[in-house]
Parts: structure tokens; sequence; C-alpha cells
């Protein structure tokens, strides 16, 4: 006997899944705040693991948006969806409610708390821009389509962030839909119905599937076919030629092919789109760095390069400035870029940002740190060694007071780098002072600030190691303007070996942490996975760091 759930009971036992694990996210949202949640809370609020979080919420701002109470629908699937000489979407019950879904006042005070929601508030707003600008476009080309979405969203999002906000300073709901009403109404009376106008003239005519053409000539210099040409070339729907190039639904292989046909005929995306689409790879290949002014990262990225690019790979390159949300946000971005595969040399991702990834089918190296998680390889360098290696040549130097400069928090390598300082230290006998540790941020300015804060102790350090050349550099210029000689009065040691260690005055003494080396490993592992050659979940190779002795120690 089947135990096999009839369609309806499971689309049924789906909605509830989904709504138990939104309601137990907002109930936590509620009482800390978005930002102090996280997603293994929720699980185990939900009674559900991680992975269902993730396979319903791919990222955790949707859901609190799960929840939002003022906006009915989208307006570019309302523009997909009218009837021929239908009316557009302008009326304003089509764009926000009178009257609102849930708790209003709740909403907005857990959206206030949290520059993440704003931040994604604002990014789904592009998104439907954007989106409503591609619905126009579908029926005429041309930049009046985007003018005219801009106009539609842009006073949109400003009125509903508006009653969000005052709902959530106590201003009674009712009161702050019924200003944020007039308020729109004013916005859109300056549009003087060119909107709906635009619409009623470009209703689109019943669609019938035409034979494919023998013949048909490619789109003329300049000129941008729209999917809706491509549409019709092949016979097929705007939608159904979405869902080819997504690939997020299946599509059978004659429509396919004729989609295929009708791209390459029109021009509609570079051939090596093409190219991928019959292939199922997009032969790109992401790489997440938190900062691309940091002289090791282009070394990386280049490492990569020298064994991608023969290959037939190109690279996406994301800098995220070290911020967990902006890391989060890029992994989704080259998700949705649909890359053959990720690396990503990050601070603050913790193992649940990865899963949206992993469940994708992506493989995933990381650079840094020793977290150990299925589906994820790892490649460093020997960063609690190198670290350790560097404190105890400090050590043979005759140095006691030796400083260890870090980032904001210590996380990934800049964790490992800690550890292999403190443990050389203790190793020696040396007691551990915390305020030889100072925090700042991973540049030059950040660690001119750091060495400037541990001068001022009434012990002063006499030797500094910093987590990374650039913030040695910026040690050395505090010791030049100070009048302390390097390394006489202040040893200052960096990590990474990048080429200006061997430019400055005095020249820098360093940990070398090989970024070609590391970034051309990665680049064999990834495509090692691509080709399926490895067959264990997940695995580690560690690149050894190597002591460059200079002068500043």
């Amino acid at each position: 006997m089947s135990t096999q759930q009839p369609p309806a009971r499971r689309e049924r036992k789906k909605a509830e899944t989904r709504r138990s694990i939104a309601d137990a996210a907002l109930r936590l949202f509620a009482l800390r705040g978005f930002d102090a949640v996280t997603v293994n809370e929720i699980a185990e609020a939900a009674d559900v693991s991680a992975k269902t979080v993730f396979n319903y919420f791919p990222v955790k701002e949707q859901l609190f948006f799960e929840h939002e109470p003022l906006l009915p629908g989208d307006p570019a699937e309302t523009v997909r969806q009218r009837t021929p000489g239908g009316r557009g979407p302008v009326a304003l019950d089509r764009l926000l409610r009178a009257d609102p879904v849930g708790d209003l006042a709740l909403f907005g005070r857990i959206y206030r708390g949290s520059e993440t929601l704003r931040a994604y508030g604002r990014e789904l707003f592009a998104a439907r821009e954007h989106a409503l600008a591609e619905a126009l476009a579908e029926e005429t080309d041309g930049l009046r389509p985007r003018i005219l979405a801009a106009s539609v969203l842009g006073p949109l999002r400003q009125v509903w962030e508006s009653i969000l906000l005052e709902a959530a300073e106590r201003v009674p709901p009712g009161e702050a839909v019924a200003r944020g009403v007039r308020t729109l109404e004013e916005a859109y009376a300056v549009l003087g119905g060119a909107f709906e106008s635009f619409l009623r003239r470009q209703a689109p005519a019943p669609h019938h599937a035409p034979p494919i053409p023998e013949e048909q000539p490619r789109a003329h210099r300049g000129e941008r076919p729209s999917i809706r040409r491509v549409a019709d070339l092949a016979g097929v729907s705007a939608t159904t030629v979405s869902h080819t190039l997504n690939g997020r639904r299946p599509v059978a292989e004659e429509t396919r092919r004729r989609v295929l046909r009708a791209i390459e005929e029109l021009g509609y995306r570079p051939n090596v789109l093409a190219r991928g689409l019959r292939t199922s790879r997009s032969q790109t290949i992401g790489l997440i760095i938190p900062d691309i002014t940091n002289p090791f990262y282009p070394a990386l990225a280049r490492g990569l390069q020298d064994v991608l690019g023969p290959a037939g790979y190109d690279q996406i390159i994301s800098n995220t400035d070290g911020v967990r949300r902006v890391e989060q946000a890029a992994i989704e971005h080259m998700i949705a870029r649909q890359v053959d595969g990720l690396a990503f040399a990050v601070f603050h991702t913790h193992a649940e940002d990865l899963l949206p990834a992993i469940e994708a089918g992506i493989p995933v190296v990381r650079l840094g740190g020793r977290l150990v998680q299925r589906g994820v390889d790892l490649v460093h360098s020997d960063d609690e060694g190198g670290a350790a290696e560097a404190t105890r040549y400090l050590l043979s130097c005759g140095y006691r007071r030796i400083a260890f400069v870090c980032g904001p928090a210590a996380e990934g390598p800049a964790a490992e780098r800690v550890a292999g300082y403190r443990g050389a230290l203790a190793d020696a006998g040396v007691a551990p002072d915390r305020a030889l540790v100072a925090h700042t941020h991973f540049s030059r300015a950040g660690g001119a600030e750091g060495v400037a804060r541990l001068l001022e102790l009434a012990e002063p350090p006499d030797a500094v190691l910093c987590a990374n050349d650039v913030m040695a550099i910026g040690a050395l210029d505090v010791a030049a303007q100070r009048g302390l000689r390097v390394p006489d009065d202040l040893a200052v040691m960096g990590f990474d070996d990048i080429d200006a260690a061997g430019m400055v005055s005095p020249g820098l003494t360093t940990m070398a942490n090989p970024a070609l080396e590391i970034g051309q490993a990665t680049a064999v592992r990834l495509l090692e996975r691509l080709r399926g050659a490895v067959d264990e979940p997940s695995t580690e190779l560690v690149v050894p760091a190597r002591l460059v002795r200079r002068q500043s120690a």
C-alpha cells in the first residue's frame, strides 16, 4: 500500500510548516530583535532542522518579510496577468493595503531596530522596481519602462517605510496608513495617469504560439532584443523563456531547444551563455573577499585565474568589507548568478550561511578558518602555526612585551593567529596580558590606531605582531610619527608578505602567506569537484607559512 500523500495534502502540509517556521521566527524577533536571533534558534523553536528553515526561507530576512502587513502583491505580476485592454496596478488597493494584515506596530518596531532589515527592505523594492521594468519591457523596448517603474516603486517604498516607522512610534495604525495613502495619492497624481495610459496602449494581444520561421534576421546593431521577442520567435510564453534561462523549473527538451535557438538567433545573450545553457554550466567561479584593496586578495585572485582561465572559466569577484550581512548577500548573489563553484575568504560567515550554496549543489572552498562543514573544502595557510612561529622568533630576539593587533573580532584566520600567538607565549612561560591584544580594523589606518592605543599603556609593548602586513605598515607609520626607532624601540612584524613589505623602510619582517599558491590550490580543488574527482564530503589543504626576515624585527 502506498504511503505517498496526495498532492493537495502535501501542499497543505508544506504551507503549515512554512507558517509555523515564520511564526516562530516572529515571536523570537519580537522578544530579542531581529539581529540577535540565529537560524538555529528559529529551527529549534519551530521543531525543525536548520536545513528545513533554509529550504523554505533561503535568507533570514525572508522570515520577517513573510509577515509583511502592507503590500498586497507584486506589481510586475499584475502587469503580466492583466487582460488585454485592462488597467495597470496604480490603483492604490493594488499597491498598498488600507487595512493592514497582522500587527503593524510590532512589525514596525522590529523593522526599526535592525539596519539589516532596512537594507533588505531597500533591496526588496529595488528588485520589485527591476521586475516591473522588465514586465513592461516585455512589451516595448526603450527607457520609458524603467522610468515608469521607478516612478511607481520609489514613492511606494518611501510611504511604506514611513508608515512602519510611525507605527513603531505608537502612532495608531489607521492614522499612519491613512496619512500614507494620502501622500501616495498626491505622488501618483504627479504622474498624470501616464502609467495607466502606457499600459492601456501597450496591452498585449492574446498569445498564439507562431511557428518558428526558418529565417529570421539578427537584431540590428544597438537594438536590445526583449524577452518577449525571444518568446514570440520560439513560440512560447515569456515565462517559459525565463524558466529556460534560470533553470529553476523543468522545460521540455524540444521547447528548450527552440528557446536556445531563438536566443542565439536574436543575440539576446552572449554566445557564452547559450553554451552554458546547453551544458548546464555558467563557466564562472565566484570569489568572495573582505577587502579588495589589500594586496593579498588580488594575488589570491590571480592564483585562481592562472588555473581557471586555461580551463575556460571566468571569475566573479564580490567585496564585503568584512561585514557578515554583506557576506550573506554576496553568497546569495553568487547563487543567483548560477556560478559553478564558490571560493570565499571571509571572516564572519557561519556554517548556516553556506547551506543555500551547498543545497544548490555548488562546490564551495573556504579560504581560512578551521570550520569543518560537510560540503565545504578548506584551503588555507597554517595561520596558527605561522603566528606561533612569529611569536617564537620575537621571543628569541629578546622581546617580552609582545602585543598582537587584529581585527574587530577574532574570527576566521585572525582567531587562528591569536591562538598561535597566545600558545607560543604560554609555551615560553610568558604570562598573557589581555591589554596587549588590540582589536581594530584590517587596514593601514586600523593598524596605526591599534598600535597608538598600545603605546599609551602604562607598560607599552616592545614588539608588535600584526594580523596582516597592511596593518603592520600602519604600525610603522605610528612609530615614525612618535620618533621610535624600529626595531630598537619597537619591533614590528606582519603576516602575508605582500610586495609592499619589502618596499617600506625599514623592510617588514613577516610571515609569508603564499596567496598565489592558495589561489591556485583552490582553483584545482574546485575543478576536481566539478569533474566529480573527489569522493570525500570535505577536505582540508594547509599551506605552510614561512618566516621572512627583514629589518623591522
